[in-house]
């Protein structure tokens, strides 16, 4: 495995075997009342997180998955985030990502009609509001406002659908066979990021600007984040041990 700078960060009991290049991502059976993760990324996670990872770059990796889809729980993937919520659902900055992500059936998270909540997807997340690590007042007055709102019943709807209009969400599924191998690539370029499954784009979009952190994880997450409002993170039972694993390349392209 290739990726200088790559370290792990393990919860309540996930753990990261190595086999020549490849790494596999695990999680043993847990409860829904408890977190479990196994991930693989670049940043440290102490606040205010700092993230090293600018367009452009080139992401390449092959990975499969123990469950197939719909089968597989928690959610899981890998790409480039600036990891913008706690682990209770509280925003910490305006989401941006661009990455291969899953859901399983328990999320529905907003990827945007008339797209279901949940599945396999190459997805780009894009904030129009500027950090609020960079210390700008109105992104922080905002963020506080909206963690008030979303939990508040009869308001989550309003600041769920005022969110989406902050913040671009563009996705497409894929569907295939998680647990086969299949070659993954994503190149993110200042305006442009183009994803790729087998040689063949699938998705090509407006990049979300950097820093951001890369991560390659699985974990028993859920996330409720309807347009009728709803909006709750929780974990999810998972009866049997579940993994990921892969071949990673990374590189900054021209």
């Amino acid at each position: 495995m290739t990726g200088a700078g790559l370290k792990p960060h393990l919860v309540n009991g996930g753990w990261i075997e190595r086999e020549g290049e490849r790494v596999r991502l695990l999680i043993p059976p847990t409860s829904a009342s408890a977190y479990t993760d196994a991930q693989l990324d670049d940043y440290d996670h102490a606040l205010p997180r700092q993230f090293s990872n600018h367009p452009p770059q080139r992401l390449k990796l092959w990975a499969r998955f123990s469950h197939p889809a719909g089968v597989l729980k928690g959610t899981a993937g890998f790409g480039f985030w600036n990891h913008p919520f706690t682990r209770q659902g509280a925003v910490l900055e305006p989401p941006r990502n661009v990455w291969f992500f899953y859901s399983s059936p328990e999320s529905c998270a907003p990827l945007g009609s008339p797209l279901p909540g949940h599945g396999f997807y190459a997805a780009v997340v894009n904030s129009s509001l500027p950090t609020a690590a960079g210390g700008n007042s109105l992104t922080r007055g905002l963020i506080r406002l909206g963690n008030l709102a979303l939990r508040l019943p009869g308001i989550s709807a309003l600041a769920l659908a005022a969110g989406r209009i902050l913040v671009r969400t563009r996705a497409a599924p894929l569907a295939l066979d998680m647990t086969a191998w299949h070659c993954y690539e994503l190149e993110w370029l200042p305006a442009t990021t183009r994803f790729y499954v087998d040689g063949n784009e699938v998705m090509r979009t407006r990049s979300p600007a950097g820093p951001l952190g890369f991560v390659a994880w699985i974990d028993n997450y859920r996330v409720m984040a309807g347009r009728a409002g709803g909006y709750a993170f929780g974990f999810v039972e998972t009866s049997q041990v579940q993994w990921l694993e892969l071949r990673l390349e990374r590189e900054a392209v021209g």
